[in-house]
């Protein structure tokens, strides 16, 4: 399983940095302007509400600065899987599974730049789309089903490798219930 999701992930880190190649990135990171700015990918360990064993993947793409070069818009999406972690009267486990694909937008604010460190913080929503293979409870079930709007804030911090690439690991909250969790995410980003 492990090994499925690490394939899947380096097959879309590929795809995101071979699409990054001829992209139309902003000409000046002096003064704020929209335009592809950067496009990065990450996997991350998830502690989910109610589930075990959660991992995410995704990718965002940097759509430009607004109001100041420090703030930034970004346009994400992510793939989230879990065990669930629930029971029925009694004690009863409920088996199943769960997974969260969602599409949202955030905006980041680069707090400082020391050398090669830059930590930042940030917030956004999304549309979550829930999915699921519990059969057992309905009532159950019909929580892990269906679109649900979440929100999310988290901070962290990016380390350039070169001018161009950089690492990134970030801690990040998305509330959305009953799949609210926390990331703790690993990823990297191409500046364009």
């Amino acid at each position: 399983m492990i090994a499925r999701v690490i394939r899947v992930y380096v097959a879309a880190a590929a795809c995101v940095v071979a699409g990054a190649h001829g992209a139309f990135a902003q000409s000046d990171s002096s003064r704020a302007q929209l335009g592809l700015d950067r496009v990065g990918s990450y996997l991350s360990y998830t502690t989910v509400e109610h589930a075990r064993n959660g991992w995410e993947l995704g990718g965002d793409v940097d759509v430009g600065s607004v109001f100041t070069p420090k703030l930034h818009l970004l346009a994400e999406a992510n793939y989230l899987h879990a065990d669930l972690h629930r029971f029925e009267p009694g004690e009863i486990a409920i088996p199943g599974s769960f997974h969260d694909f969602s599409l949202g937008v955030a905006a980041r604010y680069s707090v400082a730049h020391v050398d090669r460190f830059e930590p930042y913080v940030g917030a956004g929503i999304g549309v979550h789309f829930l999915g699921t293979d519990i059969a057992r409870s309905q009532p159950i079930h019909d929580d892990y089903t269906g679109a649900k709007l979440g929100g999310e804030y988290f901070l962290g911090v990016s380390f350039d490798l070169t001018r161009r690439w950089a690492l990134y690991g970030e801690v990040r909250r998305m509330e959305v219930p009953p799949a609210s969790r926390v990331t703790y995410r690993l990823g990297f980003f191409v500046r364009l």
